[in-house]
């Protein structure tokens, strides 16, 4: 897989992790608040609750059957008492004692369901919870009814009035006020505050109650409503229990970014640091790779698991620093070999023309030179000037065949006959032995390529006694005609191998019987590669052989 495509799959499984973190932790918030409010019943009314709310509000333990301080605190605000009922109609628990009765008949409970305001639900333990509107204004009024001189109040009943802040008022049939303990607050009564009665408790200003008395007379108890819109202060309290919630959920959601962050950073960055550091100790030539266990494991020197994304670039950059490493050597190596080429080449011009200048000295003395000798001096010097053009022609060769200076006169020759032929042509000192296939044609120019034939059959003679065979043996590939020249010396030294083909390196000089330009194998590999094939070189203590590979060609 390539490193975008690393990278990429990466990020998406990140920035996934991230959101399904993130979608987890807006869900529980959600949850949990949402689980508070169902709690705390925010609602206006308990009669809106369902069967599963009220089930969890209702305790049960080894004392028996409690209310909730939740479900307590909604039934005052809906201005009514909670009990729970057992199948019997007895009462195990109020909200309120003393007020409503223990137990309830089936007159009761028949009077119950035709009332308005009243709300039951059944238990899952078959138990039942019952709600029964019942103000302070009705337990106020059901007080003054117990005096048997009501709608009289006397000193008693006037200082409970007092006590709870409620007015008592009583109306004839037609609303028009008779009897009023607050008269500067009384006026007259209407039908629609009667209807009022039956809102909400958290939505009427006042709570009022009212009973017909003897003669039509109508007695109101009414005071004000402490539950009047109640729910504004829960809604205080639920949008102050949202906020601080959804304060420490950003909050933590912040943190959780900025550490998931920085971890991704890390995991991204440490080793894109480390790489960075290594590219510039390549800049200062030093190749030898910085060591961090931090980011490598110690057993086998591998990027550790979670840092294999950049496997690419680690070899990429492996490779870099030993290639760069092997150019340098390369490029010193070339230098110390073109020094000493210069160094020889100069020697090698340097002793022709010390020569010929010397013979040019003797010649232009005084001296009398007899004939023979001004001849000997003669062919000396023409020696040593076709040694020194015969080296420049080569050098020049050289170039202009590495830069394709160069046009080959190509033609489909039988490569065995080729051989056979030029063997023929040739006076070697070395007996010569033609061996393989005897068919196969290949595409050269028979000119230059005896050139080749001359510089490495001639290398092998030189190089070796008289009496060494050299085997010319021709082997036949689907796509190639292989040539090998192997002779039965005693091998090329090691040092000689690694420059055999290179053009900086010199071999002989001119006070030698050997002498040569250095150039010849130069020459012959450049040609065999411009003739479209490739040369390889093995050697041992039995000898060397060179192995020339030309392309296959068709009989034409």
């Amino acid at each position: 897989m390539k490193l975008s495509n690393k990278m990429t799959f990466r990020f998406i499984l990140y920035f996934l992790t991230f959101y399904g973190m993130l979608f987890i932790g807006t869900a529980l918030m959600f949850g949990f608040f949402i689980f508070e409010m169902m709690k705390g019943f925010y609602y206006h009314d308990i009669r809106v609750l369902e069967q599963s709310e009220v089930e969890w509000a209702v305790l049960q333990d080894e004392g028996g059957i409690s209310l909730s301080d939740a479900l307590l605190d909604i039934a005052e605000r809906s201005g009514g008492i909670v009990q729970i009922l057992d199948k019997d109609g007895s009462v195990l628990t109020s909200s309120k004692e003393g007020i409503l009765p223990t137990s309830y008949g089936m007159k009761e409970l028949k009077n119950l369901a035709e009332q308005k305001g009243i709300r039951t639900w059944t238990l899952e333990d078959g138990h039942y919870l019952l709600f029964q509107e019942y103000t302070e204004t009705d337990v106020l009024l059901a007080e003054l009814q117990k005096n048997s001189s009501f709608p009289d109040l006397d000193d008693q009943d006037l200082h409970l009035l007092e006590k709870e802040g409620a007015v008592f008022e009583l109306f004839s049939d037609t609303g028009e006020l008779l009897f009023s303990t607050s008269p500067a607050n009384s006026k007259s009564l209407l039908a629609t505050d009667l209807l009022e009665s039956n809102s909400a408790v958290n939505e009427r200003k006042e709570l009022l109650s009212a009973t017909t008395v003897q003669g039509g007379s109508i007695a109101v108890v009414w005071m004000e409503n402490p539950y009047y819109q109640a729910l504004a202060s829960l809604d205080k309290q639920l949008f102050s229990t949202f906020s601080k919630w959804f304060v420490l959920y950003h909050l933590l959601l912040l943190f959780v970014t900025l550490g998931f962050s920085l971890w991704i950073g890390r995991r991204f960055g440490k080793p894109v640091f480390y790489f960075l550091r290594w590219m510039e100790r390549l800049s200062k030539k030093e190749y030898r790779r910085p060591e961090d266990r931090k980011i490598r494991r110690r057993k086998d020197d591998r990027l550790k698991r979670k840092y294999r994304i950049y496997e690419d670039v680690d070899f990429s950059l492996t490779r870099l620093a030993q290639n760069l490493q092997e150019n340098e050597r390369m490029i010193n190596q070339t230098e110390k070999l073109r020094e000493d080429w210069i160094t020889g080449l100069s020697h090698d011009l340097k002793t022709p023309l010390s020569s010929i200048y010397g013979y040019a000295v003797m010649l232009e003395s005084n001296h009398q030179w007899s004939s023979d000798e001004v001849r000997g001096f003669a062919k000396t010097m023409m020696e040593k000037a076709g040694y020194m053009d015969a080296l420049i022609n080569d050098l020049t060769y050289t170039y202009q065949l590495k830069n394709d200076g160069v046009q080959l006169d190509k033609k489909n020759i039988e490569l065995y006959e080729y051989i056979r032929s030029y063997v023929e042509r040739r006076d070697w000192r070395n007996p010569i032995f033609i061996e393989g296939e005897k068919r196969g044609h290949v595409l050269i120019d028979p000119s230059r390529f005896e050139r080749v034939l001359d510089n490495l059959i001639g290398n092998a003679s030189k190089h070796n006694p008289p009496e060494t065979v050299i085997h010319l043996q021709l082997a036949s590939r689907s796509e190639w005609i292989e040539l090998v020249i192997r002779d039965e010396g005693a091998g090329i030294p090691p040092e000689v191998m690694d420059h055999l083909f290179n053009r900086y390196y010199r071999g002989t000089n001119t006070t030698t019987d050997e002498s040569g330009t250095g150039l010849g194998l130069t020459i012959a590999k450049q040609l065999i590669e411009a003739h479209g094939g490739e040369v390889q070189v093995g050697t041992s203590s039995k000898g060397t052989e060179i192995a020339i590979r030309l392309p296959r060609q068709e009989e034409g």
